[in-house]
């Protein structure tokens, strides 16, 4: 199998305190929904936990991701997480939300790199590279925009 490490940084500007949308975050399991193609979301340990998502598939090439992370927290700003290679993982993960006021409401940035094992042989890895790259970056956008909306309806 072939990991395809890519990195995606975006951001978005959410309606609401820093306060709640840190404590939204925070929850993890609970705000996992907002994730795209998530299945499900479990804590496994303390601020540890397990990402399965659905399958997905392009032509030939099928494949489920699920990573376990281990999160840490300031209490105020910035979140980070980190796969801890747990047994049945296929995906590394590594990233940061961080979050600054922004009038009345968040600036909120995800910043993260993905490397799913990917089922695709060596000769077909330079074509597959670009659909893996713009897949995590709608993937992020996508997140974003789902927190966003979450948090603009509470």
């Amino acid at each position: 199998m072939a990991k395809f490490p890519t990195s995606s940084e975006e951001s978005v500007t959410v309606s609401a305190p820093i306060e709640s949308v840190y404590a939204f975050l925070w929850d993890v399991v609970g705000s996992s929904p907002c994730i795209p193609g998530i299945d499900h979301c479990l804590s496994v340990g303390a601020d540890t936990y397990e990402f399965l998502y659905k399958p997905r598939s392009t032509g030939p090439v099928s494949m489920v991701v699920r990573y376990t992370a281990r999160y840490q927290g300031n209490g105020r700003d910035k979140i980070q997480f980190q796969g801890i290679a747990a047994a049945d993982d296929n995906t590394d993960v590594d990233g940061i939300l961080s979050m600054k006021k922004k009038g009345s409401g968040t600036s909120l940035t995800l910043k993260q790199t993905l490397a799913p094992d990917t089922p695709v042989p060596r000769l077909l890895q330079s074509l597959i590279r670009s659909f893996v790259e713009a897949e995590t970056a709608q993937a992020v956008r996508d997140y974003l925009s789902n927190v966003r909306k979450t948090l603009e309806k509470a």
